[in-house]
């Protein structure tokens, strides 16, 4: 005859290591580099132009803060167009108020101006792409404008979407 005995096995807890998450500290406001784009590109009756966007950290902008209170250095773009000769046909300096028609509320208080980029010039227009963020978040997040300049040196803005970013390049494909 065989007796067993049972016994409470002991658990032995010593593999399980346990941290404490802690939330990361606000350091210094942080601030994106400078950047400076230049292109030539033809625009009316094929006439040679420049086109120039740069970003520039501004200081004395409205700093914005995220969710753990670390504050980022809003920026501003200016944004010229130089004809050949180099006389400026045009020439701005755009902030986030710039855009203020455009952004909800809480854009208005949590998102920095990220970026400008050229797009394409057509017989009415030179149009460039504006897009602000919040400074932390992906760039599937981002308010994305399109700014259009016509010959007259008038501007008009507009949202911009994926949608108009898909028919652009089926134009281009033609």
């Amino acid at each position: 005859m065989a007796v067993a005995g049972c016994k409470d096995k002991k658990t032995d807890n010593s593999t399980i290591i346990t941290t404490d998450y802690e939330v990361p500290k606000p350091t210094a406001p942080i601030s994106m580099g400078a950047v400076n784009d230049v292109q030539n590109v033809n625009w009316v009756d094929g006439r040679s132009y420049t086109v120039k966007i740069a970003r520039h950290a501004v200081d004395s902008l409205p700093m914005v803060s995220n969710s753990n209170g670390q504050k980022y250095i809003d920026n501003s773009i200016l944004l010229e167009v130089a004809r050949a000769d180099s006389s400026l046909f045009y020439s701005h300096r755009f902030t986030k108020a710039s855009f203020a028609n455009w952004l909800s509320p809480e854009y208005r208080d949590k998102a920095i101006l990220q970026g400008m980029s050229f797009l394409q010039a057509d017989s009415s227009a030179l149009s460039f792409i504006a897009w602000l963020n919040y400074p932390d978040a992906g760039d599937d997040e981002a308010v994305e404008l399109m700014l259009s300049i016509d010959p007259q040196r008038n501007i008009s803005i507009q949202r911009f979407s994926y949608d108009d970013r898909d028919d652009l390049i089926e134009m281009d494909k033609q």
